[in-house]
């Protein structure tokens, strides 16, 4: 007696939906993209999530970095 198998289980969807993922990360960085471009793809990505409390926070996140990347690093010494 065999037992046939029909559809994918949950953690080879997982699995599969990761690679994809990955697969398309891959496709970003093949275009020879910057940090700023990396983390404004990101922020747009973040824009799309269904969640609205996970958007929120990843976007806001993100945003962050976006605004501080490209400044001059401040000293942590106060001069005077």
């Amino acid at each position: 007696m065999s037992i046939k198998k029909y559809g994918t289980t949950e953690l080879e969807g997982q699995a599969k939906d990761s690679a994809a993922a990955r697969e398309i990360v891959g496709e970003i960085l093949n275009f020879g993209v910057s940090q700023q471009q990396i983390l404004h793809v990101a922020y747009l990505l973040s824009l799309e999530l269904e969640n609205r409390e996970s958007m929120i926070d990843i976007s806001t996140c993100i945003k962050k970095y976006m605004n501080s990347l490209g400044e001059p690093k401040k000293k942590s010494v106060i001069e005077t």
